[in-house]
């Protein structure tokens, strides 16, 4: 009697820790810079943490359906591309592109000696943030609780969908945003130029050019690979079957046999 209780507890415990999986998938509302694939070409010059001069050139391509990537060039770190389809990610790191697996707690990590952060790219990508909660009807839209963030609790706009000031709470100090201008990119709005300022830092970040992915395609200066061209194999090099190596006797050793066998 006293098993069948506690396997029914175990029962019910693992049914209550799935409901409460399910739940929070359900609460998680992505909310994207662009909802279009897009590229989207990004420059940043920082003050950093140290008081150096840093800076790093991004390209973002965003799809909806298939991996993020990111191709970040660095000045005074290694170059990498970060790759991110939400449930996991990873990077390519230097000219041999090594790869390197991530878990969440590896989007702390700064990018490069820029005051940038993985975790930028990760919710530029995915935009996990959790729904509003409908039971406290005094919690404006304008707060955003990040879902999946290891860096960032929350996001705090003074409106939406196109705010002018935005603050990130989280475990480091406070970052603000303060955005200049939003300009149409194919259709898509985007800030064109972003002042960043922390306690320890500072910077700008811009755009300098963001198209739809088709283009990349139609790009008629972009190198395209050529197909191979697969020439005839000699039989030298190949292998050789068994009906392939059954030769025929040539016509004068069946001579010679025929003479010395007489």
């Amino acid at each position: 009697m006293i098993q069948d209780i506690k396997l029914t507890a175990v029962v019910v415990c693992i049914a209550a820790i799935s409901l409460m999986a399910q739940s929070d998938k359900q609460k998680v509302c992505p909310r994207l810079l662009t909802n279009a694939p897009m590229i989207v070409n990004i420059e940043g010059r920082f003050v950093n943490e140290q008081k150096n001069r840093t800076s790093a050139s991004i390209e973002w391509r965003h799809h909806n359906e298939t991996l993020d990537t990111f191709f970040v060039n660095l000045y005074d770190s290694p170059s990498f591309t970060f790759i991110t389809a939400g449930s996991y990610r990873y990077m390519l790191i230097g000219e041999s592109k090594v790869k390197r697996q991530l878990g969440l707690h590896h989007l702390k990590e700064k990018i490069g000696k820029t005051p940038l952060r993985l975790d930028d790219l990760e919710l530029l990508a995915n935009g996990f943030f959790k729904c509003p909660d409908s039971t406290r009807l005094s919690m404006p839209n304008s707060i955003l609780a990040t879902a999946y963030s290891n860096m960032w609790w929350s996001l705090v706009t003074d409106s939406l969908p196109n705010p002018e000031k935005v603050v990130m709470h989280g475990a480091s100090k406070n970052r603000y945003f303060t955005i200049s201008n939003w300009k149409s990119y194919a259709g898509e709005l985007l800030p064109t130029l972003v002042n960043v300022a922390s306690g320890d830092y500072g910077g700008n970040l811009w755009i300098r050019s963001a198209y739809p992915a088709q283009a990349l395609e139609a790009d008629p200066l972009r190198k395209l690979e050529k197909p191979k061209i697969l020439f005839p194999v000699p039989k030298l090099f190949r292998k050789i079957t068994a009906m392939e190596g059954e030769r025929k006797i040539p016509l004068i050793l069946k001579l010679n046999k025929q003479l010395l066998g007489e």
